[in-house]
Formats: C-alpha cells, sequence, structure tokens
C-alpha cells in the first residue's frame, strides 16, 4: 500500500510540475500559476508518505487536485461540464479505492462544494467560458449522477476486495499473534505520543518485559500453544489499571512493551513492578517469567529510540541478577 500511495504522490506533482511548464510555454499563464502554485503541495504529500502518514498524503493530494481542477475549469473557455466529469470523477474514485471511510466521505462533500461552484459560475456569467449559459442544471444532475456512480463502485470494489487504506494500514502496524501494535507500529506510535507528552509536560514511563525461555517454550508445547501464551500475556499487560494512556507493543519476538504517559513519576517504580508481576503466570502448565527494565520520559532519554535502549538496558541488567528480575536506571548505576 505504501508503494502505490508513493507512486501516486510521485505521478501527481510530476503531472502538476510538467502540465506548469507546458502552459507557460503556451502562453496560458494564469493556468500555469494554477498549477505552478499546487506542485509543492504535492511534495508535502510525499513527506506525509515518507513519515508513514498514508492517509494523510492521499488524502492532501485530492485535497489539492480538487482546488486545482476547480480554479482550472473556472478559468476554461469551453465551460465544465465535460472536464468535470473525467476531473472529479478520477479524484473520487482514488478516494474510493484508497482513503478510510471518513476520509472517503469528507473529499466527496469537498467535491460537491467545489464542482457546485465551478458549475454555479459557468452558468451564471461568472467564469471566462465563452459557452457561458448554453450549459444548465440538467447538465450538472448528469455530472452528480455519474460522479456518484463512480463513487459507489469505487468504494464498493475497496471494501469488498481491498478493506480501506486505513484498515490496510492498520494491520500492518499490528502483531498477529498478539493483537498488540508490532515494532514498526509500536516505534511509530510512541513517538508520537511522546512528542504530545512533551508538549502537555507530562511524565512517561516505557517497560520492556523478556519473556524467559521463549524458544524452548515453543520447542516442548509447540508453536501454536507458544503464541497462545503470548496472547495470554498480552492480554494481561492491557487488563493492567491504573497506567495512564498506554501503548503496548511486541516489540520482539519474545518481548513486550508498555509506553505509559500521564501518570505520576514518584510511581515510576511501583507501574514497573506492576507490569512485570502481571507477566508472570502460570499458563496451559508453563510456568512463564521475565526479565523487565524500565526507562522514563524525559528524565532518562528524549524520544523512542534512546528510551528503547535504556529500557532493554534494564532487561540485560535484570537477566544478570537473578535476585530481583526488574531493574531500573537507579540500579545501574
Amino acid at each position: 500500500m505504501a508503494a502505490i500511495v508513493r507512486v501516486a504522490v510521485v505521478a501527481v506533482t510530476l503531472a502538476l510540475f510538467v502540465s506548469a511548464l507546458f502552459n507557460a510555454l503556451l502562453g496560458f499563464q494564469d493556468t500555469a500559476i494554477v498549477l505552478a502554485l499546487a506542485t509543492p503541495l504535492g511534495i508535502s504529500a510525499w513527506g506525509f508518505s515518507r513519515a508513514g502518514q498514508h492517509e494523510a498524503a492521499v488524502g492532501l493530494l485530492c485535497s489539492v487536485l480538487i482546488v486545482v481542477v476547480t480554479l482550472i475549469l473556472v478559468m476554461n473557455p469551453l465551460g465544465v461540464h465535460d472536464m468535470s466529469i473525467t476531473a472529479y470523477g478520477g479524484i473520487v474514485l482514488v478516494a474510493a479505492l484508497l482513503l478510510s471511510r471518513r476520509a472517503f466521505y469528507a473529499i466527496l462533500v469537498l467535491v460537491f462544494v467545489a464542482s457546485t461552484t465551478a458549475f454555479a459560475a459557468d452558468i451564471f456569467g461568472y467564469s471566462r467560458s465563452r459557452l457561458a449559459g448554453i450549459e444548465g442544471w440538467p447538465q450538472y444532475v448528469d455530472f452528480l449522477i455519474i460522479t456518484s456512480v463512480f463513487a459507489v463502485l469505487g468504494r464498493v470494489a475497496s471494501e469488498q476486495l481491498f478493506g480501506s487504506l486505513g484498515d490496510a494500514h492498520e494491520a500492518t502496524d499490528a502483531d498477529p499473534v498478539t493483537g498488540l501494535l508490532n515494532r514498526v507500529g509500536f516505534m511509530k506510535t510512541s513517538a508520537q505520543r511522546l512528542k504530545g507528552a512533551q508538549v502537555r509536560g507530562e511524565f512517561g514511563l516505557l517497560v520492556i518485559a523478556d519473556i524467559d525461555g521463549f524458544r524452548r517454550i515453543n520447542l516442548v508445547i509447540g508453536q501454536q500453544a507458544a503464541d497462545n501464551v503470548l496472547f495470554e500475556a498480552a492480554r494481561r499487560v492491557s487488563r493492567l489499571e491504573g497506567m495512564g494512556t498506554q501503548v503496548l507493543g511486541r516489540v520482539g519476538d519474545d518481548e513486550i512493551a508498555v509506553l505509559m504517559t500521564g501518570v505520576p513519576e514518584d510511581d515510576a517504580g511501583k507501574l514497573a513492578r506492576a507490569v512485570h508481576d502481571a507477566l508472570n503466570f502460570d499458563f496451559l502448565g508453563v510456568s512463564v517469567r521475565n526479565a523487565a527494565g524500565y526507562a522514563r520520559f524525559p528524565r532518562d532519554a528524549h524520544g523512542i529510540e534512546p528510551l528503547m535502549l535504556a529500557a532493554q538496558s534494564g532487561v540485560g541488567h535484570a537477566k544478570a541478577h537473578p535476585e530481583d528480575r526488574l531493574s531500573g536506571p537507579a540500579d545501574r548505576i
């Protein structure tokens, strides 16, 4: 899905640039200016895509194209009808195939408002059309019917065959065994959560628990049963209370990570202990134990990657000191 979005962003951005250059050479200065001004926004969409915000990239791209199409149609000397069906219909189809349901509806409303504006300007003589007044509201109704067909067919295909981009994107960030975020999803979500915590001046705590001997568990009880052990571990962590705003993830084969924000700094050790204790349990005849480490935000690190390193250092320390399998920053001094 990421590749599809990036190809679309590159193709549209290049098309805007080439069209601006082509119209400038032909002497259509107003159209060239509109296209040239839209080109940097296509580059912004590329930035969203590189950051993993694919839906935002497609939404920005569609919004830019709607504005550009509307302005060009108002300046078009041949009127709006035929071009509008092709241009707006294509935007609606792309949005239907790639966006989540809510984002698709937003684009649909934007297309309706923009197309109504373009038709009204043409019909009442406010555009540059040399055919102003010839086309009327019946043509507008035809346009709405045809565009609605594009929208319905595109959306049905998206929902039935592919799922929305938002659903697909969510699936790529989820661990299929535990239902928690995978490492990529956890890092991305945690980075956003820490930025918000920094703005609000909140304390954050990251706990990483490494389940002991998980490969041996796989061999002894089988892979499916071992997956059930992981699922149970995730369920136990998910049910913990008093943890503030949480981000939960499986960040390794045998590692569960919990990021908490909006919790009291003085409770860091107690909260980390609660996660550690929750992951010491008996299940399917297996005694599950773990070594855990934790790190504090912003005291120990200011970003998710250094915070992960600090917490994993605690895991290593806990494994080396079996008398207490939980290690915090003070233990490693």
